[in-house]
Order: C-alpha cells, then structure tokens, then sequence
C-alpha cells in the first residue's frame, strides 16, 4: 500500500500540468489541539504538486522532491474534506517548479506551497542510500 492511500488522499483531477486530491478527515490526522496536524497538511501538499508534474512527464522520466516550501495560514478542522491542489509553473530536463495549497471544503485557502522536485530517467530510478549519520 502506497504512503497516499495509507492516509487516504484521493486523486479527483489529473490533467496535465494540474492535481486536486481529496482527504477526509479521520480522528489519525489530528494533532493534540484538536485540528489536522501540520504534517498531514504538507503531505497532502506533496502529493498534490507531484501529482501536477506527474501528468507532464514523459513515461520514461519520474520525479523526486527537492524542496517543499509550507506556509499555514488557517487551521483545518476535523469533520470536514480537505483539497490538496498543484500547478505546474515550470518543468525543464532536470527540474520542475510547482505552485499549490490545500483548500477547506467551501474554498479558502489553509495552506500555500511552492515547490521544486528533480526530473529522473526510470532507467535511473536507483537513488544511493546515504551513510548512517550515527
């Protein structure tokens, strides 16, 4: 089982350059105050704008996050579907820019993110495992 269906994102749009994915609130993706746990907002953020650059890839290339940048700018509360959503802005041979967010049910934007993910051959799928650090 994927990370993304662990959680229980679910794709609604995938067109090029362009993904929506849902997530319904479940008591697991809270944290101690009560609304969704920040990590559970910048996952749905990642697969969301690797989603968008996923659609524009040609079938023999793959893509892996470089950077993530969050910004929260409202809570979201349980008991309510949350949208993760991303644009691709920009895609060359190596790298992929993406802008995007999450979204509440009636549309206001929780969360901004811009990112930037690396464009890999599947031939090349292999990533080296880096050196313990302890």
């Amino acid at each position: 089982m994927t990370f993304n269906k662990k959680i229980g994102a679910k794709v609604i749009t995938r067109k090029k350059g362009y993904c929506k994915v849902k997530l319904d609130m479940k008591p697991n993706h809270l944290n101690h105050g009560g609304i969704v746990h920040g990590g559970v907002l910048a996952t749905l953020c990642d697969i969301a704008l690797a989603g968008a650059i996923e659609m524009a890839m040609a079938k023999e290339e793959w893509c892996v996050t470089a950077q993530l940048n969050i910004q929260f700018l409202y809570p979201a509360f349980p008991n309510e579907p949350i949208f993760g959503f991303g644009q691709l802005i920009k895609k060359g041979n190596t790298l992929a820019f993406v802008e995007g967010g999450v979204k509440s049910k009636s549309n206001k934007l929780l969360v901004k993110a811009q990112g930037i993910w690396v464009i890999k051959s599947k031939k090349n799928k292999r990533i080296k495992k880096a050196k313990s650090l302890g």
